[in-house]
């Protein structure tokens, strides 16, 4: 996580160095020149930069705990797959009663394709109002 703080960092820097250059070249010009306009607009097109990649730095931060709670969900689901396969076989082998198969097959057919979906990178659902650091597909509230 070092790593993309650092280069969440270097870009920001980066971006503020631009803006920073462009409002050095705005004040070099009268506000009545012609190139002034053409300075300022420059100067507004970095500053809309900056602000669009500050919009989006609390989802970066966050990539690489929500890549790392999907990999945990996804293992964890194909536990439960794998262990529900295997109290199937054991209700067969060891003759216990069928009864058990009403719990058991519901729960392996909800966890075996689940265990096997990826998310969509587009589609995610968060819990509240506001934005968090944990996002989930929607597969994830079935």
């Amino acid at each position: 996580m070092g790593s993309t703080e650092q280069q969440i960092e270097e870009q920001l820097a980066r971006l503020q160095q631009r803006v920073g250059a462009r409002h050095a070249e705005v004040l070099k010009h009268d506000v009545d020149d012609d190139r002034f306009a053409v300075e300022y607009a420059r100067l507004v097109n970095v500053t809309n930069k900056l602000v669009e990649f500050e919009k989006t730095i609390p989802e970066l931060l966050a990539e690489p705990e929500r890549r790392r709670s999907e990999r945990i969900v996804t293992w964890s689901w194909r536990g439960q797959a794998a262990v529900g396969a295997v109290l199937i076989a054991l209700v067969f082998v060891l003759d216990r009663s069928a009864w058990w198969l009403a719990l058991l097959v519901p729960h392996f057919v909800e966890r075996w394709p689940a265990a096997f979906r990826r998310s969509m990178p587009n589609s995610t659902v968060t819990a509240g109002s506001g934005p968090s650091a944990c996002t989930w597909s929607p597969s994830w509230w079935l």
